[in-house]
């Protein structure tokens, strides 16, 4: 028999992180318009402090889920993964089906989820598109009036927000095309997609926060170089912040905005990190982003200061940042269990294509992981299958679907 779970994984975590309850309380924060640094902190919380180093030793090669809604999380809402949280249940996937996916913008990890839901469809003897977004709205909407011309069964769309594309999704529900959005929340506004699949990047995002109060011992001062382009990624950045405020020997420097135009560019992102540099001086201590790419920018800019001091999270599980994890340049990186969003994806499309509602966000179940120099590849390749043999359980609950 297949095994499903990767059961010394799940033993040495729950070991890590112990069986004592957790009894905390986290401190609220301001919104994510708020840049401004914190107050000079307080005594350090040492029972915090142990708390993000259990939860974070326990995450290292195993794998952590949470509790309730991914916005509120706390880390008294995080638990170690033992068992299988996502859906049981299913519909047939429709036969002869047709997928356009759109993608935030080629070259980035978006690509991967678009190649592996790609993969996912040609397997189930489907047809599959993937559509450049460029990472402007100017391009998401041109490619989501490519994809109502092409008349797909439906469309999956990668990191692209509601509000940018509400007159794309609506000429797609019109021509009676759902649409589902990965790495995407709901926004509340007239229109909206079909269904929603998170990649997890609010959980990846406090973990790294997490991280920085357990590297620390309590007492992280840190920069947050954030896209608040994004309101999935605003949603990660205030969840980071609130988890940042219960340490109380820590302190929020900064929220430096920048987008992901700006994060492609070296030079720019380089000329950024100098500037906050020189801004805080010894005072920086941890700069964590909200994905991989610019990373290696800014890790060249704070080499080019002579400031090996400072210790650069991220999240994704991009190989390259993986493989820099590896070299001991970065400090760490986060990373859903990746491929699973994909399948949820797909899985969504079968259930909206036969007229069932799509499942909520907070039952598919995907759990979290994290890398440290200790476990991360050097090459950045991960098997993913070896912590949750999530293609297994989708493809078993799709042939019994009657």
């Amino acid at each position: 028999m297949t095994h499903t779970f990767g059961a010394r994984r799940l033993r040495a975590a729950a070991a890590a992180f112990g069986v004592a309850a957790l009894l905390l309380t986290t401190a609220a924060c301001g919104s994510g318009e708020d840049s401004a640094a914190s107050d000079t902190p307080a005594a350090v919380n040492d029972e915090y402090t142990e708390t993000a180093r259990k939860l974070i030793a326990a995450g290292t090669g195993g794998m952590l889920y949470f509790e309730g809604k991914e916005a509120d999380i706390t880390l008294d809402k995080i638990k170690v993964y033992e068992e299988w949280s996502g859906p049981t249940t299913s519909v047939k996937p429709p036969a002869n089906g047709k997928l356009n996916i759109i993608v935030c913008k080629i070259g980035t990890s978006c690509e991967e989820v678009g190649k592996r839901a790609t993969a996912i469809a040609e397997k189930l003897g489907w047809s599959a598109e993937i559509l450049d977004g460029q990472g402007t709205p100017e391009g998401y909407q041109k490619a989501l009036a490519t994809a109502a011309a092409n008349k797909p069964t439906a469309v999956i769309t990668v990191a692209i927000p509601e509000n940018q594309v509400a007159d794309g999704i609506a000429e797609l529900q019109k021509a009676k095309i759902p649409v589902v959005g990965v790495s995407a929340v709901a926004e509340g506004g007239a229109v909206g997609y079909d269904a929603h699949v998170s990649s997890r990047e609010t959980f990846q995002a406090v973990l790294a926060t997490a991280k920085a109060v357990a590297d620390s011992n309590g007492k992280a001062k840190v920069v947050f170089l954030w896209d608040v382009g994004y309101p999935h990624l605003v949603e990660a950045l205030n969840a980071s912040k609130r988890v940042l405020a219960g340490c109380t020997g820590c302190e929020l420097l900064e929220v430096r905005e920048r987008t992901l135009a700006q994060a492609v560019d070296p030079i720019e992102m380089q000329n950024i990190t100098t500037s906050l540099i020189q801004k805080h001086g010894d005072n920086l201590q941890y700069i964590l982003t909200p994905y991989g790419n610019g990373v290696e920018s800014v890790i060249a800019a704070i080499r080019a200061a002579g400031r090996n001091d400072i210790k650069v999270l991220s999240k994704n599980a991009e190989p390259e940042r993986l493989g820099s994890v590896a070299a001991g340049d970065q400090l760490a990186d986060f990373g859903a269990i990746r491929g699973w969003n994909a399948y949820a994806a797909i899985d969504q499309v079968g259930r909206l294509a036969a007229g069932q509602p799509a499942l909520p966000d907070a039952e598919q179940g995907i759990p979290a992981t994290v890398f440290d120099k200790s476990n991360a590849p050097k090459d950045g390749a991960v098997d993913w299958n070896s912590y949750v043999n999530y293609a297994e359980r989708y493809e078993k609950m799709w042939s019994e679907a009657r």
